[in-house]
Protein backbone atom coordinates (compact mmCIF):
# COMPACT_ATOMS: atom_id res chain seq x y z
CA UNK A 1 0.00 0.00 0.00
CA UNK A 2 1.49 3.33 -1.07
CA UNK A 3 1.11 6.53 0.92
CA UNK A 4 -1.24 8.09 -1.65
CA UNK A 5 -3.61 5.12 -1.29
CA UNK A 6 -4.47 5.93 2.34
CA UNK A 7 -7.82 7.46 3.13
CA UNK A 8 -7.97 10.85 4.79
CA UNK A 9 -9.23 9.35 8.05
CA UNK A 10 -6.29 6.91 8.11
CA UNK A 11 -3.69 9.67 8.37
CA UNK A 12 -3.37 10.81 11.96
CA UNK A 13 -3.52 14.47 12.86
CA UNK A 14 -0.33 16.22 13.88
CA UNK A 15 0.59 15.23 17.44
CA UNK A 16 -1.94 12.40 17.63
CA UNK A 17 -0.79 9.21 19.33
CA UNK A 18 -2.87 6.89 17.16
CA UNK A 19 -1.69 5.94 13.68
CA UNK A 20 -4.68 4.55 11.73
CA UNK A 21 -2.62 4.18 8.55
CA UNK A 22 -0.13 1.89 10.27
CA UNK A 23 -2.93 -0.09 11.94
CA UNK A 24 -4.72 -0.54 8.62
CA UNK A 25 -1.58 -1.71 6.87
CA UNK A 26 -0.56 -4.15 9.59
CA UNK A 27 -3.97 -5.76 10.23
CA UNK A 28 -3.31 -8.49 7.60
CA UNK A 29 0.02 -9.24 9.28
CA UNK A 30 -1.75 -9.67 12.61
CA UNK A 31 -4.17 -12.13 11.02
CA UNK A 32 -1.30 -14.05 9.43
CA UNK A 33 0.34 -14.31 12.85
CA UNK A 34 -2.90 -15.66 14.29
CA UNK A 35 -3.06 -18.32 11.57
CA UNK A 36 0.57 -19.23 12.24
CA UNK A 37 -0.14 -19.59 15.96
CA UNK A 38 -3.05 -21.90 15.22
CA UNK A 39 -0.85 -24.00 12.92
CA UNK A 40 1.83 -24.25 15.61
CA UNK A 41 -0.78 -25.39 18.15
CA UNK A 42 -1.98 -28.07 15.72
CA UNK A 43 1.64 -29.12 15.24
CA UNK A 44 1.96 -29.75 18.97
CA UNK A 45 -1.16 -31.93 18.93
CA UNK A 46 0.13 -33.92 15.96
CA UNK A 47 3.49 -34.45 17.68
CA UNK A 48 1.73 -35.72 20.80
CA UNK A 49 -0.31 -38.09 18.64
CA UNK A 50 2.87 -39.36 17.01
CA UNK A 51 4.36 -40.19 20.40
CA UNK A 52 1.20 -41.97 21.54
CA UNK A 53 0.92 -44.08 18.38
CA UNK A 54 4.63 -44.81 17.98
CA UNK A 55 5.21 -48.55 17.39
CA UNK A 56 6.31 -50.39 20.51
CA UNK A 57 8.37 -53.53 20.99
CA UNK A 58 10.77 -52.77 18.16
CA UNK A 59 14.51 -52.30 18.18
CA UNK A 60 14.12 -48.69 17.08
CA UNK A 61 11.54 -47.77 19.71
CA UNK A 62 13.92 -45.96 22.06
CA UNK A 63 15.59 -43.82 19.41
CA UNK A 64 12.32 -43.20 17.59
CA UNK A 65 10.54 -42.05 20.72
CA UNK A 66 13.50 -39.81 21.45
CA UNK A 67 13.21 -38.17 18.04
CA UNK A 68 9.48 -37.85 18.51
CA UNK A 69 10.00 -36.15 21.86
CA UNK A 70 12.53 -33.80 20.28
CA UNK A 71 10.00 -32.94 17.56
CA UNK A 72 7.44 -32.23 20.27
CA UNK A 73 9.89 -29.90 22.02
CA UNK A 74 10.49 -28.05 18.74
CA UNK A 75 6.75 -27.74 18.16
CA UNK A 76 6.24 -26.33 21.65
CA UNK A 77 9.08 -23.84 21.10
CA UNK A 78 7.59 -22.64 17.82
CA UNK A 79 4.20 -22.33 19.49
CA UNK A 80 5.76 -20.26 22.27
CA UNK A 81 7.47 -18.00 19.74
CA UNK A 82 4.21 -17.57 17.84
CA UNK A 83 2.39 -16.65 21.04
CA UNK A 84 5.09 -14.10 21.84
CA UNK A 85 4.80 -12.59 18.36
CA UNK A 86 1.02 -12.50 18.66
CA UNK A 87 1.21 -10.69 22.01
CA UNK A 88 3.72 -8.22 20.58
CA UNK A 89 1.48 -7.61 17.57
CA UNK A 90 -1.56 -7.02 19.76
CA UNK A 91 0.43 -4.59 21.88
CA UNK A 92 1.65 -2.76 18.78
CA UNK A 93 -1.81 -2.64 17.20
CA UNK A 94 -3.29 -1.20 20.39
CA UNK A 95 -0.64 1.53 20.30
CA UNK A 96 -1.16 2.29 16.61
CA UNK A 97 -4.91 2.52 17.18
CA UNK A 98 -4.40 4.97 20.02
CA UNK A 99 -5.59 2.53 22.71
CA UNK A 100 -2.22 2.47 24.51
CA UNK A 101 -0.08 5.34 25.70
CA UNK A 102 3.21 3.49 25.16
CA UNK A 103 4.54 1.57 22.21
CA UNK A 104 5.54 -2.11 21.96
CA UNK A 105 9.14 -1.46 22.93
CA UNK A 106 8.91 -3.91 25.83
CA UNK A 107 8.29 -6.93 23.62
CA UNK A 108 9.84 -5.69 20.37
CA UNK A 109 13.45 -6.76 21.16
CA UNK A 110 12.23 -10.19 22.28
CA UNK A 111 10.11 -10.37 19.14
CA UNK A 112 13.15 -9.88 16.91
CA UNK A 113 15.35 -12.37 18.75
CA UNK A 114 12.50 -14.91 18.85
CA UNK A 115 12.11 -14.74 15.08
CA UNK A 116 15.85 -15.43 14.72
CA UNK A 117 15.64 -18.38 17.12
CA UNK A 118 12.76 -19.91 15.16
CA UNK A 119 15.05 -20.81 12.24
CA UNK A 120 17.33 -23.30 14.05
CA UNK A 121 14.26 -24.71 15.81
CA UNK A 122 12.64 -25.38 12.43
CA UNK A 123 15.81 -27.03 11.14
CA UNK A 124 15.99 -29.22 14.24
CA UNK A 125 12.35 -30.21 13.77
CA UNK A 126 13.08 -31.21 10.18
CA UNK A 127 15.86 -33.60 11.20
CA UNK A 128 13.81 -34.94 14.12
CA UNK A 129 10.82 -35.68 11.90
CA UNK A 130 12.92 -37.43 9.26
CA UNK A 131 14.74 -39.57 11.83
CA UNK A 132 11.53 -40.34 13.69
CA UNK A 133 9.71 -41.37 10.52
CA UNK A 134 12.58 -43.64 9.54
CA UNK A 135 12.57 -45.27 12.98
CA UNK A 136 8.81 -45.77 13.04
CA UNK A 137 8.54 -46.94 9.45
CA UNK A 138 7.43 -44.62 6.70
CA UNK A 139 4.00 -46.25 6.46
CA UNK A 140 3.27 -46.15 10.20
CA UNK A 141 0.64 -43.88 11.68
CA UNK A 142 3.27 -42.24 13.88
CA UNK A 143 5.32 -41.38 10.79
CA UNK A 144 2.32 -39.75 9.13
CA UNK A 145 1.62 -37.73 12.27
CA UNK A 146 5.26 -36.67 12.50
CA UNK A 147 5.18 -35.52 8.89
CA UNK A 148 1.94 -33.64 9.55
CA UNK A 149 3.44 -32.08 12.66
CA UNK A 150 6.48 -30.96 10.67
CA UNK A 151 4.35 -29.37 7.94
CA UNK A 152 2.23 -27.54 10.51
CA UNK A 153 5.35 -26.49 12.42
CA UNK A 154 6.92 -25.01 9.30
CA UNK A 155 3.65 -23.28 8.52
CA UNK A 156 3.57 -21.81 12.01
CA UNK A 157 7.18 -20.72 11.71
CA UNK A 158 6.64 -19.03 8.35
CA UNK A 159 3.29 -17.43 9.15
CA UNK A 160 3.74 -16.60 12.81
CA UNK A 161 7.19 -17.05 14.32
CA UNK A 162 9.08 -14.86 11.84
CA UNK A 163 6.53 -12.01 11.94
CA UNK A 164 8.47 -9.78 14.32
CA UNK A 165 7.20 -6.33 15.28
CA UNK A 166 8.78 -3.04 14.22
CA UNK A 167 7.86 -0.33 16.76
CA UNK A 168 8.36 2.43 14.19
CA UNK A 169 5.78 0.88 11.91
CA UNK A 170 6.09 -0.90 8.57
CA UNK A 171 8.02 0.52 5.62
CA UNK A 172 5.95 2.61 3.23
CA UNK A 173 3.70 4.39 5.72
CA UNK A 174 3.58 8.10 6.44
CA UNK A 175 4.59 7.78 10.14
CA UNK A 176 7.53 5.53 9.28
CA UNK A 177 8.74 7.94 6.59
CA UNK A 178 8.40 10.90 8.94
CA UNK A 179 10.32 9.16 11.71
CA UNK A 180 13.13 8.26 9.33
CA UNK A 181 13.31 11.80 7.98
CA UNK A 182 13.33 13.28 11.48
CA UNK A 183 16.03 10.84 12.58
CA UNK A 184 18.21 11.77 9.60
CA UNK A 185 17.67 15.48 10.20
CA UNK A 186 18.49 15.10 13.89
CA UNK A 187 21.69 13.22 13.05
CA UNK A 188 22.66 15.89 10.50
CA UNK A 189 22.08 18.68 13.01
CA UNK A 190 24.09 16.88 15.68
CA UNK A 191 26.96 16.36 13.26
CA UNK A 192 26.89 20.03 12.23
CA UNK A 193 26.80 21.15 15.87
CA UNK A 194 29.78 18.93 16.66
CA UNK A 195 31.77 20.48 13.79
CA UNK A 196 30.91 24.02 14.91
CA UNK A 197 31.85 23.23 18.49
CA UNK A 198 35.15 21.72 17.37
CA UNK A 199 36.08 24.71 15.20
CA UNK A 200 34.95 27.42 17.62
CA UNK A 201 37.86 28.69 19.75
CA UNK A 202 37.26 28.45 23.46
CA UNK A 203 37.86 31.45 25.78
CA UNK A 204 41.47 31.56 26.87
CA UNK A 205 42.75 29.53 23.92
CA UNK A 206 45.75 30.94 22.10
CA UNK A 207 44.90 32.20 18.61
CA UNK A 208 45.91 29.91 15.81
CA UNK A 209 48.69 31.09 13.48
Amino acid sequence: MRDEEYQADQVAAYGASGQPAVAARMTPHLRITQVGTAAAAASVLAAVGALVTFPRFTTATASGVGWGAFLLVCAVLVLGICVLQLLAWRQAMAWWRGERATGPRTLAPFSWWAHVASYPVAVGALFAAMAGCAAAGWSATAAALMALSLVLLLGGQILGAVQYVRPEGPPGTVPAHMRRLLARERARQEAAAAIVERDTPQPGDAPRR
